[in-house]
This record gives C-alpha cells, sequence and structure tokens, in this order.
C-alpha cells in the first residue's frame, strides 16, 4: 500500500472537473488500497504549511502509519493535509469503471466518465443512483448526467488518514517535481 513517485494523472477533461465543480481540484493517479486510482483533491495549504514547519512527512505506507500513530497517537486526528473530492474512472464501459470506484467507496465521491450512449442508458444510471457513483459523459460538453452521492458516512478509521497520505505524498512529490510545492516526501527521503 505504499505510494511511490507521483505518476502523470490520466488525462481527465477540465471541463469534467468543471461539471463537477472541482474546477480548482488537482487531479493525481496513485495505488490507493491495491488499485490504481485517479483521485481528485486539493491541498489544505494550512495543515500543509504546518506538517513543513514540523518536519511532518508523508505517511505513505501501513507499517509506518501504525508506527507513527503509535509514537503519537494524535496523528490520526490531525486534519488531513488534503480534501479528497473523490475518484473519477474515465473508461469505455460500465463494468471497469464501477469495479475501479467501488473499493473508493468510504473516501470521497465517486465518479464515472463513460461514453455517453452508456452513461445515460436507463440500466447504468440505475446501478449507479443504487451505489451513488456520479455519471458524466465522456463527450465534450462533458455533461453531467447523475451527480454522485455527496454522503460517504461511515465512522473515521486509520484507513482513511492512509489515504490521505497516500494522496497526500503523490501530490507533494508531483508539487515537488514541478516546483510548485516546497519540501520532499517519505519515499523522496528515503531514496
Amino acid at each position: 500500500m505504499t505510494a511511490r513517485a507521483a505518476q502523470p494523472a490520466q488525462s481527465i477533461s477540465p471541463a469534467v472537473l468543471a461539471a463537477l465543480g472541482w474546477q480548482s481540484s488537482q487531479v493525481v493517479r496513485v495505488r490507493a488500497l491495491s488499485a490504481l486510482r485517479v483521485v481528485v483533491c486539493e491541498l489544505d495549504e494550512s495543515e500543509h504549511a504546518e506538517r513543513q514547519k514540523a518536519r511532518l512527512l508523508p505517511t505513505a505506507d501501513a507499517l509506518l502509519l501504525h508506527c507513527r500513530a503509535h509514537v503519537d497517537p494524535s496523528f490520526l486526528t490531525r486534519p488531513s493535509p488534503v480534501r479528497i473530492h473523490g475518484a473519477v474512472a474515465a473508461r469505455a464501459s460500465w463494468p471497469p469503471a464501477r469495479e475501479n470506484l467501488a473499493g473508493f467507496t468510504a473516501f470521497g465521491a465517486r465518479v464515472a466518465v463513460l461514453p455517453e450512449g452508456i452513461a445515460s442508458g436507463d440500466a447504468v444510471r440505475a446501478e449507479a443512483i443504487y451505489h451513488g457513483f456520479g455519471l458524466v459523459a465522456a463527450e465534450p460538453p462533458h455533461q453531467l448526467i447523475q451527480g454522485p452521492d455527496p454522503d460517504i458516512g461511515g465512522k473515521r478509521t486509520w484507513v482513511h488518514r492512509l489515504v490521505e497520505e497516500i494522496v497526500y505524498d503523490a501530490m507533494v512529490t508531483r508539487g515537488a517535481a514541478e516546483g510548485q510545492i516546497s519540501g520532499g516526501t517519505w519515499a523522496a527521503k528515503r531514496s
């Protein structure tokens, strides 16, 4: 479950983000909970600054997170350094999109970007409504067919923090590589 160096995000059109109201967000591609996912998120600037000041690097490894939580239990209740809006899966058909998004239930909204003919079909819309998935047409102007369920619910656990740390690591790694975010990452410091 360790995050590696940030990979270029799957191409998600800015129009798709705008249709979801996420136009000021960043898109990162991470391996979270054993699946490669495209996550839309924002850096919490104040928490990032606090963590930089305290020299708290991203903790994107389950064992390391457990160790950090054992030494400092308050780490798990710190504000998240990222705000995860959700995961987006751009696919040619519904089953692969559904499969990729299903494991992200507790962490944010889930949105499938599909060809309009598929996304607007009754069977896909009914299943997406049942599971709380949003649907966006893959073709311009990227019409929002159905908004995602904003209520992700569930009790917050250490796994939530792990996913946030994986996303944070990817954001900081990418930002440092592009010269946008100061500071290194746990992975960069180890190598």
